[in-house]
């Protein structure tokens, strides 16, 4: 119950910082927009979440500017779906067969 209600403090506190409200947040968007993607990236093809991995390294980089409370949440949400979206990537690229050798 305590963990709950430090969790939801944190999150009150975030979206309510002054780097965040003061307008700096254009990654913000950029980040929940991508992000938001993780529930259907099995179903995007592959130029989509290439795509939706070079958006997500944009905001990675953002991320990196913005103060350390900031950092520490969203740097972690951003590489989870980073590493999901490649993840899909690897699991759909064909297996590659070695040709039969003619002897």
């Amino acid at each position: 119950m305590v963990r709950k209600g430090l969790t939801l403090l944190l999150a009150t506190w975030l979206f309510t910082a002054p780097g965040i409200a003061a307008g700096s947040n254009e990654w913000l968007a950029e980040f929940n927009e991508s992000c938001a993607k993780t529930s259907e990236a099995m179903d995007l093809s592959r130029e989509e979440l290439l795509a939706l991995i070079a958006k997500c390294e944009r905001v990675k980089k953002a991320i990196e500017t913005q103060d350390e409370a900031v950092r520490k949440v969203y740097l972690k949400r951003v590489q989870m779906c980073l590493d999901l979206f490649r993840y899909v990537i690897d699991t759909r690229a064909p297996d590659v067969k070695e040709p039969p050798s003619a002897k």
